[in-house]
């Protein structure tokens, strides 16, 4: 029936999408760019646990800690993904329902994840002892703050090109409110322009016409006359 082949198609669209590049996962460039940082450092004579000169955070110190955050914040994105997708996966494939090539793609992506969260904390040691244990935390709560700005400063964005449109309306409707009254007025002059034109018109008319009837009294009690005077005659 229809209904089966609709079914049908909605299942294959399903494990099409397993198929896909759901778990062709990428770190983030902050890792490699952690690890610039962290060579210089230790270029310059920083070693693991060297925290303060002179009981404040060294240079060195504050540039690997701002590096690993920044890393461990653009990690967020796929750390979320992961768990998102862990526990369905699982259950996917203790039924059989999902495909070898997506289980291996998921478990690469997982274990990479893993090695990850792991490496983080493993340098969050180094950076500070004790800090493996807040660090990801840290990381998710300052995720959260800066996506929570770029909503703001999206929704900010929207309101201000409403602003903008709400405006150009406002205007255009003067505008066409103004012409309105104009074409109105307009109307109305052309009206009583045409109104006089045309009482001015019929006034010559009936003048013109008051004008033949004289002349036609006149011309027929000039010939009346005449007559008269010739039959006397």
């Amino acid at each position: 029936t229809t209904q089966e082949k609709k079914k049908n198609a909605e299942v294959d669209e399903f494990f099409s999408n397993l198929d896909g590049d759901k778990f062709n996962l990428k770190l983030p460039a902050a890792v490699d760019e952690y690890y610039e940082v962290k060579g210089k450092c230790e270029t310059d004579g920083w070693e693991p646990g060297q925290v303060t000169e002179g009981g404040q955070p060294s240079a060195h110190h504050r540039a690997l800690a701002q590096a690993l955050m920044k890393r461990c914040i653009a990690d967020i994105p796929i750390v979320s993904h992961i768990q998102r997708e862990s526990a369905g996966m699982n259950k996917l494939y203790s039924q059989s329902m999902c495909s070898v090539k997506q289980w291996k793609s998921y478990q690469a992506a997982e274990q990479m994840v893993s090695a990850e969260v792991e490496e983080v904390r493993a340098e969050a040691d180094e950076i500070e002892p004790g800090w493996s244990q807040v660090v990801w935390r840290q990381a998710m709560q300052y995720h959260n703050m800066l996506k929570q700005k770029e909503e703001q400063a999206k929704g900010q964005a929207v309101a201000q090109q409403r602003a903008i449109a709400d405006k150009k309306k406002a205007e255009d409707d003067k505008k066409a409110a103004e012409q309105a009254r104009y074409d109105a007025v307009k109307d109305k002059v052309d009206a009583e322009k045409a109104r006089i034109a045309n009482a001015e018109k019929v006034t010559n008319e009936l003048l013109k016409q008051e004008e033949r009837e004289k002349e036609s009294k006149k011309a027929f009690s000039s010939k009346g006359s005449g007559m008269k005077k010739g039959f006397l005659g």
